[in-house]
């Protein structure tokens, strides 16, 4: 029995794989498949838009607090009681330069350039008296000359007498002692003429300190009315009528109007686009980075309506940057601050102020400054909502789409500002604005119907605004 088993478990398997084969003979072979055509991909429709050029530069939007150009204190430059003070010198009043402010009681000082008159007039009459001694003095000194040289003349005779026994010696020696006299006479005189002329040599300085002095007290006397130097706002008045100062004492405060200043901080990357623009201009290095001088436009919002002024931004504040928010502190001049302009809600001007508007810009006011740059790139702009999340922007070149990763300049004005040559942008290319559920660099892509046929090209108002 174990035998049987045996040659059973080596037939069984042996049986089983013999029909399997000749079951798998009697099926016979089959023909292949048909191989059908893969199907050809379909574009994807895709709205789009045109990537503009940027032909007037750049508008670096910041914002900005309008400050005062300057404040000038005056003081009272002599002292006294303050006998009048105008009514033009309280707070918040305009004053034009001229305008009479304070008036200090004059008197004392008229009493002092009175006096200092007077003794002027007398050093003038010494002087006078002097003249005088010193011409009766030269008249009387040419007398004595006139006399020395008929002495020594007698003298010269006597001595040729003498010789001839013609004469005494008592003769000679009187005529000699004669002689002496007239030269000692002489002598006197020019001395004297000499004091005189130092004489009239101090009475002349002391008038001309008395003319000092007086024009001294001159000009204190003038200095009792104090008037505005400049157009301005009386900001701060310290005293009031009939109040004692003395000499220093601060009296007002006066805001120059005929000028304002906007205060203002750039970011680096933003002054860098000042410069370079000024470079482009043809001003050196050194020079662009000193002084600024690029046109700017301050914008005032008050609701629905806006007013703006033109300017310059002018210059940086300070010496370096600001630390806490690593941005450069600048300065805008405003020539005119009275030159005001109303724009409509489209940002075009009006032709005349509406009635409540700003007669100037004001101290405090929050505004926007605007700086219009040129730029020496090719600049491309697109609709901000044409950008994706990721910063990527999509093109469809050829009916494929093109994936770019650039740098965006600027986002203003719901456009985004590149460099055409970094970015790859060219003005003109067809810039994907729907969504894509897929994006793949190189996927088919047709344009939708409704899609956008904007110009390539994008202008750039005076005023900063944009438009097609």
């Amino acid at each position: 029995m174990s035998i049987v088993r045996t040659i059973l478990g080596w037939i069984a398997p042996l049986a089983i794989l013999g029909a399997g084969v000749a079951a798998f003979l009697l099926l016979g072979s089959q023909p292949p498949p048909q191989r059908r055509q893969a199907a050809v991909a379909v574009a994807t429709p895709v709205q789009t838009t045109a990537a503009a050029a940027e032909t007037g530069g750049l508008t670096i939007e910041a914002d900005g607090v309008v400050v005062p150009l300057r404040e000038v204190t005056l003081a009272a430059e002599v002292g006294g009681r303050v006998l009048q003070k105008s009514a033009a010198c309280n707070e918040g009043q305009f004053v034009k330069a001229g305008t009479l402010l304070f008036e200090i009681d004059p008197r004392d000082y008229e009493l002092d350039v009175a006096r200092l008159e007077r003794e002027w007039k007398q050093a003038g009459l010494a002087i006078e008296e002097i003249d005088e001694e010193i011409a009766q003095s030269k008249t009387t000194t040419e007398l004595a000359k006139r006399q020395v040289e008929l002495a020594r003349r007698e003298v010269a005779r006597l001595d040729n007498l003498k010789a001839g026994k013609i004469v005494t010696e008592s003769e000679h020696d009187r005529a000699i002692r004669d002689e002496l006299t007239a030269s000692n006479a002489l002598a006197s005189l020019e001395g004297q003429s000499r004091v005189l002329a130092k004489r009239r040599n101090r009475l002349v300085e002391a008038q001309s300190l008395a003319s000092t002095m007086l024009d001294k007290a001159k000009l204190d006397l003038s200095r009792t009315r104090i008037v505005a130097p400049i157009d301005g706002i009386v900001v701060e008045d310290k005293v009031e009528q009939d109040s004692f100062v003395a000499k220093g004492s601060p009296l007002v405060t006066i805001e120059d109007t005929r000028s304002a200043e906007v205060r203002t901080n750039l970011q680096m990357d933003e002054v860098a686009r000042v410069w370079g623009g000024r470079r482009n201009g043809g001003a050196g290095e050194r020079e662009a980075h000193e002084q600024l001088d690029t046109p700017a436009t301050v914008v005032f919002t008050v609701g629905d309506a806006a007013y703006e002024w033109k300017g310059v931004l002018s210059r940086q504040e300070g010496r370096g940057l600001d630390e806490k928010t690593r941005t450069l502190p600048c300065r805008v001049l405003v020539g005119e601050p009275r030159a005001v302009t109303a724009l409509d809600r489209y940002g075009a001007p009006l032709p005349q102020l509406p009635a409540g508007a700003p007669q100037s810009l004001l101290r405090g006011m929050f505004v926007e400054v605007r700086v219009h740059v040129d730029s020496p790139e090719q600049l491309v702009s697109i609709p901000e909502e044409a950008q994706r999340p990721s910063g990527d922007v999509w093109v469809m070149r050829d009916g494929r789409l093109v994936i770019l990763s650039p740098r965006a300049i600027q986002v203003a004005g719901g456009r985004v500002v590149f460099d055409s040559a970094a970015s790859g942008l060219l003005p003109g290319d067809r810039v994907v604005t729907s969504q894509l559920s897929n994006p793949r660099d190189g996927m088919a892509i047709e344009e939708a119907v409704g899609s956008r046929a904007e110009p390539a090209v994008m202008a750039e108002k005076p005023d900063g605004n944009d438009a097609t």
